[in-house]
């Protein structure tokens, strides 16, 4: 029997325009539209995207959850639960949103429905179970993958500092076009640092407008005072890594002297 007072709309996704036609948009759409007559739903608009799965930011998906949280709309139908979310517990996460305001969700593929009476809740269940044991796993690959890396005397972390790159084989260089302005906040600090009549905030805002008059910029944008101090700080520089507590000699180029770093720490 047809529910007058839902509010059913269709979510549809591909990660680009020239996804196969199995799981191209309009398909997905068709589907979905095929489900909502058999069933006898009165399907109101249907939310289609293009984007990664990989990102938790999307736009159209961000609409929706608006929706769900205003209690906009009754249910929701998406070919496949993976149109959900970057991953299998980022979908059910989304599922649990939609339970917690009385959202019912269909996943047409999957043999999905949350307004089954029960049915769906185990699958659910043992879906989560795994999708969790699995992120563990990935974590627990992740912090070894780390710890090998540190052992190994390379960067344990994925974002490395400013004034490296990664070349094309994926090792930590020198920015060569960094590298000078790196140098300059090093050796101006040094050189600031010893005219003793200035305070560190009075050294600080001379260091910044003298950035900002060379149109130095720290990736894209004018550097700001935990910018530099952060690279002041950072061993890095000076061909030795920290981690978790620990510092270490590392093969890495060096940008400045471990002299001239050593120095700089006792100017904080």
């Amino acid at each position: 029997m047809k529910r007058n007072e839902d509010k059913v709309i269709g979510y549809t996704r591909v990660s680009s325009q020239n996804q196969s036609n199995n799981t191209s948009l309009p398909h997905q759409k068709q589907k979905i539209e095929e489900y909502c007559n058999l069933n006898d739903l009165e399907l109101t608009e249907v939310y289609s995207e293009v984007d990664s799965g990989g990102k938790d930011d999307r736009v159209v998906l961000g609409m929706i959850k608006e929706l769900i949280q205003s209690n906009s709309i009754n249910t929701i139908i998406c070919f496949k639960m993976d149109r959900l979310g970057r991953n299998m517990l980022g979908s059910l996460t989304f599922i649990q949103l939609c339970k917690e305001h009385n959202v019912r969700v269909v996943s047409i593929s999957d043999n999905i429905d949350t307004d089954d009476g029960g049915k769906s809740e185990l699958i659910l269940n043992i879906l989560l179970a795994v999708s969790q044991e699995e992120l563990r796993n990935i974590r627990n690959r992740c912090e070894l993958g780390r710890k090998v890396k540190w052992e190994q005397n390379k960067v344990p972390y994925g974002k490395i500092p400013y004034g490296y790159i990664r070349d094309k084989k994926g090792e930590v260089v020198v920015d060569e076009k960094v590298k000078p302005i790196i140098q300059y906040i090093f050796k101006k600090w040094n050189l600031l640092s010893s005219m003793k009549h200035l305070t560190q905030n009075k050294r600080m805002r001379r260091l910044l407008k003298l950035l900002k008059k060379h149109n130095y910029l720290f990736f894209g944008k004018s550097f700001e005072r935990y910018d530099v101090r952060f690279i002041l700080k950072n061993p890095f520089y000076c061909s030795q890594m920290r981690w978790r507590g620990e510092v270490k000699d590392t093969e890495y180029e060096p940008i400045v002297s471990k002299r001239l770093f050593n120095k700089i720490q006792t100017s904080f």
